[in-house]
């Protein structure tokens, strides 16, 4: 018979790419995922919520976050290939992407994310700064213990940690599906090297996941002090979404996910919140 924990696991999720149900909707999903092979109960959890200012961004917006990032003098974001800058490399890319529509379709939207995150707005209306704020917010009212962020989730909570501040310190940062191998990503945030605050950083990947590519493994692009590679990089085998679908970026196919799932329990039981 298991008894939940008096005390909850503190949980803050950043979602990624694509357009998504409401925000309570949202986290309930995720939470569902999380507590289902866990062993994990009573866990607290919010939500870093951004597809709303991402939907509140207006076709002249995308269009005006394009161009300024195509004047800029410097390196482009990447073309999603496998692994390599070589012919091979980018001939794979193409077929990919022509026979996989999935493949397609997250490489469209993650594209345009990028150029609306840096590019998208200025002052007050900088659409990178509205996020990070929201983020600061939640942070520092939930002080959770583990910080879950898919997607372009992950460069929000990278970019939170390293440029932001954060006052406190988190037990674990789970990253899935990241675009954080990306040079032009880690130029753009400012910072190539492991974030004050985190004590243990898992980042999960599945070989096909384009928003990954070119390079999945993060540990030798972010290191700690001395050049320690303190990042876990871990592949996941094959991600599938929630109806069974096979999605290689898939948030649910991730947080499902053995590596994810024990590292989640690994906290618990180290806090002695795991339930019984």
């Amino acid at each position: 018979m298991m008894e939940e924990s008096a005390t909850p696991l503190r949980i803050v999720y950043i979602h990624g790419i694509h357009g998504h149900p409401a925000e309570e909707e949202y986290r309930r999903a995720w939470d569902a995922a999380l507590e289902r092979l866990s062993y994990v109960r009573g866990i607290e959890t919010r939500m870093v919520y951004w597809a709303d200012i991402r939907q509140g961004a207006t076709p002249a917006m995308v269009r005006e976050a394009h161009r300024r990032a195509h004047r800029r003098s410097g390196r482009r974001f990447a073309r999603m290939r496998p692994q390599t800058n070589s012919a091979l490399g980018y001939a794979v890319s193409w077929v990919l992407h022509l026979v996989d529509p999935v493949i397609r379709r997250i490489t469209k939207t993650l594209l345009t994310d990028v150029y609306l995150y840096f590019y998208g707005g200025e002052g007050a209306g900088d659409i990178r700064d509205v996020i990070l704020e929201r983020m600061d917010a939640i942070m520092r009212e939930t002080r959770p213990h583990i910080v879950i962020a898919h997607s372009w989730g992950t460069v929000i909570a990278y970019d939170y940690f390293t440029n932001r501040g954060y006052d406190g310190a988190i037990e674990t940062l789970i990253t899935a599906g990241s675009p954080l191998g990306q040079a032009y990503v880690q130029e753009h945030v400012g910072a190539s090297a492991y974030p004050a605050g985190v004590t243990r950083w898992l980042n999960v990947f599945d070989a096909m996941d384009p928003a990954t590519w070119p390079d999945r493994r993060i540990a030798n692009d972010l290191p700690g002090a001395g050049g320690a590679r303190l990042v876990r990089d871990v592949e996941i085998a094959s991600v599938y979404d929630e109806n069974g679908k096979r999605d290689p970026h898939s948030w649910y196919g991730y947080l499902m996910s053995e590596a994810v799932q024990n590292e989640v329990f690994r906290v618990a039981a180290a806090l002695d919140l795991a339930s019984r």
